[in-house]
């Protein structure tokens, strides 16, 4: 293996090329798999026939609509959990009752965990932590919206590191 950014040869699979210090397929510069120079539109390396294209990771819209989808969900879950909350409070103390203010928590604590997925969504990292965030954005009236951030963070899978 070759890095694709300054074409030095690669031992193993390291996480940063030790001549340059760039990952080794963050370039565009040189082949992969010989080493041989290329340019960003290269497709197929003239040298040894390699299938480069795939190498040239780009950024797409599915992570970054999930990521919007997920915390707009979080936004509307944590306001609705903290209205809940504050109307139960109201009404317990009216009746003289303390636990109808624990029914907002659920949502409040969903509407955080929806934000920081979609952070980590936007961000590109954590994919777990992103799918976790638009799973919880189902909870709701606003289930469509986590509907689409699963399948966004799903189809973006390859984009997270």
């Amino acid at each position: 293996m070759f890095c694709r950014n300054c074409g030095k040869e690669l031992t193993g699979a390291p996480e940063f090329c030790m001549n340059c210090g760039a990952k080794p397929m963050a370039g565009t510069s040189f082949c992969p798999g010989c080493g041989a120079s290329t340019t960003a539109i290269t497709e197929i390396c003239t040298n040894c026939n390699m299938r480069i294209t795939k190498a040239i990771k780009g950024k797409t819209w599915k992570p970054t609509t999930a990521g919007i989808l997920c915390i707009i969900a979080g936004a509307i879950a944590l306001i609705v959990g903290i209205v809940i909350a504050a109307l139960g409070g109201i009404i317990g103390a009216f009746f003289g009752i303390v636990w109808p203010s624990v029914f907002g928590a659920p949502l409040i604590v969903l509407g955080i965990i929806d934000i920081i997925g979609g952070i980590c969504a936007l961000r590109r990292r954590v994919w777990e932590l992103a799918l976790a965030g638009s799973i919880c954005a189902l909870i709701g009236p606003w289930a469509l919206l986590g509907i689409l951030a699963i399948i966004f963070v799903s189809l973006g899978k390859d984009e997270f590191e």
